[in-house]
């Protein structure tokens, strides 16, 4: 089984994703993945990003400061669509060879995608899981992380609203109570997946 993963900012996709860990699967974060694109100095999306955004989104030792480039890419669209059209090629290529790697071996896998259906990746998995909370009880989890409402509003207007997301997938997890809880409804969900 190849089981995306989506969700609105704050539903809980990590914590799902960790779940998957635990039980043996074959796990995928696209987040992470991005991430590593600038952490490997990789001299394409370097040259991309101070394209992009300039040269105030390094830090003084030459690293990309993501968090710089997130305060730029939610609040100018055409950036973020820059940037988009860099990383989108190299995650899709990522994807498809971890996607490869658990069919060749029989794996399964898991693979958390936030925004999935934004990129049109439905496709490449057997199933789509979407994690779910109501819009309050995301941003009550954001402000734990130091999001601001103006932070969270910019990132949920570049998605699909959770509700749809919800509606578009084949299976999905309401995450509102606590992680027992949320385990419990996985433990469930995978039990007849596999």
């Amino acid at each position: 089984m190849i089981l995306g993963i989506t969700g609105a900012f704050g539903c809980g996709k990590s914590s799902v994703l960790h779940f998957f860990a635990s039980e043996n699967w074959h796990i995928f974060d696209a987040d992470a993945v991005c991430r590593k694109f600038y952490d490997n100095k990789n001299t394409a999306v370097i040259a991309a990003v101070k394209e992009i955004f300039g040269s105030d989104v390094f830090a003084p030792d030459g690293s990309v400061d993501r968090k710089k480039i997130a305060g730029e890419a939610f609040v100018h669209p055409e950036k973020m669509q820059s940037l988009t059209d860099v990383m989108y090629p190299l995650l899709t290529e990522q994807l498809n060879s971890e996607i490869n790697y658990c069919r060749k071996n029989k794996l399964n896998g898991a693979f958390e995608v936030p925004l999935l259906y934004e990129a049109g990746f439905e496709t490449y998995f057997d199933a789509v899981l979407a994690v779910w909370a109501p819009e309050a009880l995301r941003k009550e989890r954001l402000h734990g992380r130091n999001f601001s409402d103006a932070e969270i509003e910019r990132r949920n207007r570049m998605q699909i609203h959770a509700d749809e997301k919800l509606e578009r997938a084949d299976f999905a997890i309401i995450n509102t109570g606590n992680l027992d809880q949320l385990e419990q409804q996985l433990a469930e969900l995978t039990g007849s997946l596999i």
